[in-house]
């Protein structure tokens, strides 16, 4: 008898033993009766009756799965291959193993359905703009599906969309046309404002003469710096400048009274002095010139009577 208790007694822990279960912290496990959920078991040691009971876990963690490249073709009749990834997690044990079979492929292939829907429905250029707006449309028509087996998705992503290599080749071309284009806009509107700015200092140096010659004389000092040989007529210049002044001293004479200065009066702007100075330059190229022309005309006369 004893040898057979003792049989019977390791054949019992042997069973009880086999019954023994660690739950991780990140699992939850679920245990069956006959087939009948009976329970839910909490982590850590458990006992479970083999061929009575099961016990079956479920990982709680977060998870990523990719989405296998698959072809879509978009609102617009663009052909692309799409890649995603999905992150979901279970919140729900009891719905994740009642309600679905393989919850895991099951969100799969909700979001490759998914996906290409919404992809068939936007247009190419709103793909590529905004990946991260159609992602998330996805991922809440997914959610709607999978909340009833209780699963949550936490994100879907579009990693890359490839196009073919002819369209590739039109939406380079497309923004090579469209920096040239900025840069033609950047350029008209850099030169319309140095033309203001050119239009601005010539009406300044018009006004002023005097400026007009320092200006000159700067632009000749600036080139003397250089081993370039220049050749400056002074002449025209100057018998600009000798116009301006003759027209001023016109003006002055039919205007007396408001270029003369008596002891008594203000001190006059600094322009005022300027342009009474042109006058008296002019005055004095003017008497010069009529003192050239009569010596030319009694040396003419002189010679005609020889």
């Amino acid at each position: 008898m004893a040898p057979i208790f003792l049989t019977v007694l390791l054949l019992a822990l042997a069973y009880v033993l086999s019954g023994l279960r660690q739950i991780n912290q990140w699992e939850v496990a679920l245990r069956f009766t006959l087939g009948k959920l009976s329970g839910r078991v909490m982590p850590g040691l458990t006992l479970f009756l083999p061929g009575l009971q099961e016990l079956r876990r479920i990982d709680t963690r977060m998870k990523n799965r990719d989405l296998l490249r698959q072809m879509v073709i978009t609102r617009d009749n663009v052909t692309t291959m799409v890649d995603a990834v999905v992150y979901y997690r279970v919140i729900d044990p009891e719905k994740a193993t009642l309600a679905v079979e393989n919850y895991e492929a099951a969100v799969k292939d909700r979001a490759k359905v998914v996906l290409r829907d919404v992809v068939g429905e936007t247009r190419l250029d709103d793909l590529l703009a905004h990946r991260e707006e159609v992602a998330a449309k996805v991922r809440a028509q997914v959610e709607t599906v999978v909340g009833g087996w209780g699963l949550h998705v936490e994100m879907i992503g579009l990693q890359d969309v490839q196009l073919p290599p002819q369209m590739q080749e039109v939406l380079a071309k497309v923004a090579i046309a469209e920096r040239d284009r900025r840069y033609v806009v950047i350029k008209s509107e850099a030169d319309v404002e140095s033309a203001k700015n050119f239009a601005e200092a010539a009406s300044i140096l018009a006004r002023s003469p005097g400026a007009m010659e320092l200006r000159r004389f700067e632009a000749l000092a600036n080139l003397s710096q250089g081993n370039t040989k220049v050749i400056f007529d002074l002449a025209k210049p100057y018998d600009d400048v000798r116009h301006t002044a003759a027209a001023m001293a016109e003006a002055a004479v039919t205007e007396p009274q408001k270029m003369r200065v008596g002891p008594s009066s203000p001190a006059l702007p600094a322009h005022v002095a300027i342009d009474a100075k042109a006058q008296r330059e002019a005055e004095a190229v003017m008497e010069a010139q009529a003192a050239l022309e009569a010596e030319s005309t009694a040396q003419r006369g002189r010679t005609g009577r020889s």
